[in-house]
């Protein structure tokens, strides 16, 4: 039986590891060299609340199936393993949602099969376990009619707003993710024939500050057409922005972003995001999160019989699959043509 297991290749060489010597391993030579820090950040949490408590004192290959049948089903309870503290710093049972215990299967998932890459153990146990079913998210956008209040009350905007002008206005031209826009510098943009370069990120960390990363994948690095609207908003900011580190004079520190703070340092990302919540709810605009703007723009483009490949291409997605499941969705002006199309074909009385 051990001949025929080697064979086959079910057999692990050497000590099966803890799975808290696993989490370091993985942490040093994955998590910490491939992942981007905001995710990084974001799994260790999950990693020393939740999963580690559970699962640390399991040799790596002695996991099985029903252990995390058990996990998942702890923490969609009020048990201990999911005692968090509230805004009041007291500690609460309140049961994790479908939504947050699918994160912590999917990073699960993702760490045994990284042993099982690494010759660790011989099958993912994740890989059998059924994870929390979830209801397909609402990504919020504006239809054609609310774009075009948005856009007509941003242009009203003077003087020092003209900031928030731009990176909204251009955010809607272009579809870029908050990060791609605040990491935009001034060397990124070819005025003369009206393209954008995206090849970088801004994002922030409270241990990091504000720095600079790699897109999201590969095929986020990208050119995208502007109008000559756009350009001449460009052109009319550079002025302005000129004007300010004339203004400011030694005490500039030059990042040659678009958008910065009054020093010209780069700006916090979630400056621009917090100020665009803010300017809907003025202008009497259903509040949607920044990323509504990136649906928004997917979504008129489709509208306009605009093909979703060169729209994804803009978007700089991986996969056209993408654009389709998560930013293309059907304007209510679609849907009453939709509607009245089968009436006029088959109504007499109206083909008469």
């Amino acid at each position: 039986k051990f001949v025929a297991d080697v064979q086959k290749g079910m057999y692990v060489e050497g000590k099966s590891l803890k799975f808290t010597d696993f989490v370091e391993i993985w942490k040093r030579d994955y998590g910490s060299k491939e992942l981007a820090p905001s995710t990084y950040k974001r799994y260790l949490g999950i990693l020393e609340s939740r999963i580690i408590p559970f699962f640390g004192h399991f040799r790596v290959d002695k996991i099985k199936p029903t252990d995390i049948m058990q996990f998942y089903d702890l923490l969609s309870k009020d048990t201990q393993i999911v005692r968090r503290k509230d805004n009041n710093g007291k500690k609460t049972g309140k049961p994790l949602s479908p939504k947050t215990i699918l994160e912590h299967h999917r990073l699960l998932r993702a760490m045994l099969q990284k042993a099982v890459y690494w010759q660790m153990i011989v099958s993912n146990p994740a890989e059998r376990v059924q994870p929390p079913k979830t209801s397909k998210p609402l990504r919020r956008h504006y239809d054609e009619d609310q774009t075009k209040i948005l856009v007509d009350n941003l242009q009203k905007l003077k003087g020092n707003q003209i900031k928030y002008r731009t990176a909204i206005l251009l955010d809607i031209f272009t579809g870029a993710r908050l990060g791609e826009l605040v990491g935009l510098e001034w060397s990124d943009i070819d005025f003369k024939n009206g393209i954008i370069n995206i090849n970088k990120s801004s994002q922030y960390l409270s241990e990091k500050g504000v720095f600079t990363k790699a897109p999201k994948t590969e095929s986020s690095i990208r050119d995208v057409a502007i109008p000559d609207f756009i350009v001449s908003l460009l052109e009319e900011y550079k002025l302005w922005y000129d004007e300010q580190k004339t203004i400011v004079g030694d005490f500039w520190h030059e990042s040659n972003r678009l958008f910065v703070q009054d020093d010209g340092k780069p700006i916090h990302p979630s400056t621009i995001s917090k100020w665009f919540e803010k300017f809907v709810k003025k202008i009497g605009l259903p509040v949607i999160n920044f990323h509504g703007l990136r649906h928004t723009n997917a979504t008129l483009l489709i509208s306009q019989q605009v093909d979703v490949a060169t729209v994804s291409a803009r978007l700089g997605h991986a996969q056209i699959t993408t654009t389709y499941n998560f930013y293309v969705h059907p304007l209510k002006s679609h849907d009453r043509i939709a509607g009245n199309v089968l009436e006029n074909l088959l109504i007499s009385s109206k083909a008469n």
